[in-house]
Formats: structure tokens, C-alpha cells, sequence
């Protein structure tokens, strides 16, 4: 490269470099001055940020929390808003049978019996197996909520189901194949707790075999429902199929459309999940559904985003430590233009509906996709200065 050329690549580099520094510094001011802050206390929050929040909610049909999960401050966020707001549905990342199962069990057990068989099965209610998650369910439950899932059947979740199958059906056959599949399915479990190596019976061969027998049973239309149901979510793990796992979590959401359609909904899933646009993994997901519903019938869905800078988020998976929250994780280094702005320990609320209207007009430009995403599917973006992971609900 002869000099002269040198000095034009440098000089195209510093202008590239110069343009995105003002961007980020325009986009750092955007948040800064639409940022408001608030705090908790005792069992509610008090701050213009909470204003804001309970205001915007309060004038929206559904209210989407896109979340990180495995931490105790987001399902208090969660309960603070429901204690402001009254819900006739609550959707959530776990699939609909389970969902069921969970609160009838809320509903109809004693506190002892609830006590009992949360300690003989709470490790396999998913992300409600954490206490203030679980918390959440029965405070949902007691103001008559209902509580619906749309997802797919958890790794662990046949042993849930089974048991239930297994007490109601009137096939003696299948009566037992429930039970083996649920006792196998501990078994297994039990034994990746002590070894990753080894594989969750759901996806084994065994497992195909004995649910390949119940499809040749004479069943009820409930259980045959399930059955189904159980045989895609093992085809989903073991594809690994993304697309596929969305298009069950929107088909299971469009089954019911007529029972939740016009009501007052609250939606909380993963944040990859409920962006009113296109989602981070690069699909049409479950807030953009809600979004166009919404939309269609001259109503209006708010979706917000919230996620801890700092702190701890709790395992997957009972007995394994908490983990550090990763700074430089993809989503909070994209959010640095925007997190930057924050400063102590109160609770930051931003308001992402001017920076959109600077994006979409070209006064803002924006090279990363994630960042435009979060901006474009979300309302509110909430950040947490510090989070702290979750225990799980089983009583030792």
C-alpha cells in the first residue's frame, strides 16, 4: 500500500470510528434524559420510574415481561405489578399441562400436602422451581388468575405428567407404562445431578419405546393430547430446533385464543421472547404475536425488558452454585450505550419510545442489530444495579 493510500484508509477509519462514537454519545443522551429512577420498599416500589411503569401499564391490554431469568428480583417486579393490576391470564415459559397441574395443586392442596409434594417434585417445575417464582404462581392462583404455559414439555417435566396420567387413567396398561416412565425419569435425573454425562431419560431410546406403546393404547382424548405433546417436545430437544420450539409455543397460545382474547394478560418469558418486532434469535416470536393481536383489535401491548448489571443468577439445576452476572455478556455489552447512564443503587427505568422514534426518522443510526432489536421491540427497558440468585423452592 503506497502512502498515499495508507493515509486514506486512516483517515476513512478515524471518520467510521468518530461517526460511531458520536452515535453511541447521541444515543447515551437519549437515554439519559428519558431515564427514571426508582426504588423498593417493603413490598412495592416507590419512585417516578414505578410511576411510569404502573402508569403505561395501566392503560395497556397485555403487559410482557422479558426477562433474564433465575434471580429473586425479577418475579418481585413481577408480584408488585400484579398487585397493582388485576389479571384474568397469566402466560408463562413452561408447557400448559404442567401449568395446570401446578395450580391445581396451589388451589386444592393444604399447605402441608403443598409442602410434600413441592419436596418430592419441585425440581421439575422449570423456572417455578425457584421460590419466588413458585411465590408468584400462588399469588396469581389466589386472585383466580389462570395460570396457562405454552411451551414445550420440560426435559424433566414427563415425570410430573406421568404421575398425574398415571392416577387418572382408566387403562391399566398405560397405568403402569406412567409409572415407569416417571420412576425412570427420577432415576435419571438423579444420576446427570451427579454425572452431566449422562442423558435425561426423555431423550433416550427406552423412552421412545414405552411412549411408542401408550399411542397403541385405547386412551382418553386428554391423554392421547399429551402424549403428542410429549413426543414433539422430545423431537425439539433433540433437533434442537428453535424454530419449531416457537411455532408450538404460538400454536399452544392460538388453541386458547378464545378464552384469553380481550382480557386483561400478563406475559413472562425469557427477553427473547416477547419483543413486539422480530426477536433477538431472528424470528417472529411470542411478543410480536401478542403485538399484531393487539394492534388488530385497536389495543395496545406493552413490553418490557428487564435484567440485572451486576450480582448473581442462580442454576438451572439444583445443588450446582450461582454464577456471576457476565458484564460482557452479548446483550449487556450491546446495552453499554445505554447502562452507562446508570449510577447507584436505585432502579433505572428507561423509556425506549423516543430513542425508537430517533431510530426509525434516521437521526439515530444504530450498526447493532441486537441494540436496534431492543429498541424496536421494546417499550420500557428496566435495569436492575444488582441482582441476587434464587433459591430453590424444595424445603430441606
Amino acid at each position: 500500500m503506497n502512502r498515499q493510500n495508507l493515509i486514506l484508509s486512516a483517515f476513512l477509519f478515524f471518520a467510521a470510528t468518530s461517526t460511531t462514537f458520536a452515535q453511541d454519545s447521541l444515543l447515551t443522551s437519549l437515554a439519559r434524559n428519558n431515564m427514571t429512577t426508582f426504588v423498593k420498599q417493603a413490598d412495592t416500589f416507590l419512585g417516578a420510574g414505578w410511576e411510569k411503569i404502573i402508569k403505561k401499564a395501566t392503560a395497556s391490554n397485555d403487559i410482557l415481561i422479558g426477562e433474564d431469568h433465575f434471580t429473586n428480583e425479577i418475579p418481585y417486579f413481577t408480584s408488585a405489578i400484579v398487585s397493582k393490576i388485576k389479571f384474568e391470564n397469566f402466560f408463562c415459559e413452561i408447557d400448559p399441562f404442567t401449568s395446570e397441574i401446578l395450580q391445581g395443586k396451589i388451589k386444592n392442596l393444604s399447605p402441608l400436602a403443598l409442602r410434600n409434594y413441592v419436596n418430592t417434585y419441585g425440581n421439575a417445575f422449570s423456572f417455578y422451581a425457584f421460590a419466588p417464582e413458585f411465590e408468584l404462581l400462588k399469588q396469581l392462583s389466589i386472585s383466580n388468575t389462570i395460570i396457562r404455559g405454552t411451551d414445550q414439555i420440560l426435559l424433566i417435566g414427563d415425570r410430573i405428567i406421568c404421575n398425574e396420567l398415571e392416577q387418572t387413567t382408566r387403562n391399566k396398561e398405560a397405568k403402569y407404562l406412567y409409572k415407569l416412565i416417571a420412576d425412570s425419569s427420577k432415576l435419571y435425573f438423579d444420576n446427570f445431578l451427579k454425572d452431566q454425562n449422562k442423558p435425561f431419560y426423555l431423550l433416550t431410546d427406552d423412552f421412545a419405546k414405552n411412549i411408542d406403546k401408550l399411542s397403541l393404547l385405547k386412551l382418553s382424548t386428554q391423554e392421547t393430547k399429551i402424549i403428542e405433546a410429549i413426543k414433539l417436545s422430545a423431537k425439539i430437544y433433540k433437533s434442537q430446533n428453535h424454530n419449531l420450539r416457537i411455532q408450538l409455543m404460538k400454536n399452544q397460545l392460538m388453541q386458547t385464543f378464545g378464552s384469553w382474547s380481550g382480557k386483561r394478560n400478563l406475559f413472562k418469558y425469557g427477553a427473547n421472547h416477547l419483543a413486539g418486532g422480530e426477536s433477538f434469535l431472528e424470528i417472529y416470536d411470542l411478543g410480536n404475536l401478542v403485538s399484531n393481536i393487539n394492534d388488530a383489535n385497536f389495543k395496545s401491548s406493552l413490553h418490557i425488558m428487564i435484567l440485572g448489571v451486576s450480582g448473581t443468577q442462580a442454576s438451572p439445576f439444583e445443588g450446582f452454585p450461582a454464577e456471576n452476572i457476565n458484564p460482557n455478556s452479548s446483550m449487556l455489552k450491546c446495552l453499554k450505550p445505554i447502562t452507562r447512564v446508570i449510577d447507584g443503587e436505585q432502579w433505572s427505568c428507561f423509556d425506549l419510545l423516543p430513542l425508537r422514534k430517533e431510530l426509525n426518522e434516521g437521526r439515530l443510526k444504530i450498526s447493532d442489530i441486537k441494540m436496534q432489536r431492543v429498541i424496536k421491540g421494546y417499550d420500557l427497558l428496566v435495569i436492575i444495579p444488582k441482582v441476587t440468585a434464587s433459591r430453590f423452592v424444595k424445603e430441606k
